[in-house]
């Protein structure tokens, strides 16, 4: 009998997310991995992290909910995300749909699972420009662009 936690990662299958399931898997987790692809690599899955890949999307509220009632998920990181400043310029709508309401779809799913451990990536781009360098976590907050303004409003759920 595996006792070993499982950890939803989301976004598993890109760049960031990918590198925390390396890390998740060499520390002794299981992981499950949540991507659309729309940005991550179903290769990258099946060829290197070796991980349970379930395609969907953090917006999908019944797909969470039965991912979270199937399997005992004990945190879930979340590194899904859109991403790409100049498209959130030209169509902030989805960003804000993404990223916003996908996390909070997320966080709904979790709680009514009695899910309480949770990790969000961020963006320093909620700093806008430095008004210091080094900057700190004191820094004004001044989100430049709907990409970084999803972050920001999701940090403040």
């Amino acid at each position: 009998m595996d006792t070993k936690p499982t950890i939803l990662v989301t976004g598993g299958a890109g760049y960031i997310g990918s590198h925390a399931v390396l890390a998740l898997q060499n520390s002794g987790y299981n992981v499950i991995i949540l991507d659309d692809l729309s940005y991550g690599h179903a290769e990258l899955v099946k060829d290197v992290l070796k991980a349970e890949l379930i395609v969907g999307n953090t917006s999908d509220s019944s797909l969470l909910n039965q991912l979270f009632s199937g399997k005992k998920i004990a945190a879930v990181m979340h590194f899904a995300a859109y991403i790409a400043v100049g498209e959130s310029v030209n169509n902030p709508s989805i960003y804000y749909r993404n990223n916003v309401v996908g996390t909070l779809t997320l966080l709904e799913a979790m709680l009514a699972a009695n899910i309480k451990k949770f990790v969000f990536s961020s963006t320093c781009a909620i700093y806008g420009m430095p008004q210091e360098i080094p900057m700190t976590e004191n820094h004004p907050q001044n989100p430049l662009s709907p990409y970084a303004a999803s972050k920001f409003m999701v940090e403040q759920i």
